[in-house]
């Protein structure tokens, strides 16, 4: 179908009614709509609709605003946990960090104790003396 064209010897424009009496109905309007000059131009691109769906869409419009609304209410409420979890979660971040550091330096003074623990044993009963004398000079008895 071509576009009509409107008493100001414009294309006219296609546009969609948002009334209860025609929800989503679209109809050609003057191409000048809006502004000093327009001839009001109007003409239905639609049929008529049923009886049922001027009842039932307005409803159902209603229905989807108020969604809209929570969910626009719930994202509101939402962004700045999002953001607190953000921060919560670059802390945790941290402090996994620290504790595996922490881990691996806990390894490493184990490791020196027993290096120590196997010296010290050696110190006193592998050297076959009966007797170990210390660097300050205190003897110390073996006890194998």
């Amino acid at each position: 179908m071509e576009t009509p064209w409107c008493d100001c010897r414009m294309a006219s424009k296609l546009q969609c009614a948002w009334t209860d009496a025609n929800p989503g109905r679209r109809f050609y309007g003057c191409g000048q709509y809006g502004q000093v000059g327009e001839c009001r131009y109007f003409a239905w691109f639609d049929p008529p609709m049923c009886e049922r769906s001027r009842h039932v869409i307005p409803g159902l419009l209603r229905s989807l605003r108020r969604v809209e609304t929570e969910l626009h209410r719930v994202k509101t409420e939402f962004d700045p946990m999002e953001a607190e979890l953000r921060r919560v979660e670059t802390k945790l971040h941290r402090v996994e960090t620290e504790l595996h550091r922490v881990g691996r330096r806990e390894k490493r003074v184990w490791r020196a104790l027993d290096v120590a623990c196997l010296l010290l044993l050696w110190f006193l009963f592998g050297s076959g003396k009966s007797n170990v004398e210390t660097p300050n000079g205190h003897e110390i008895k073996q006890l194998l």
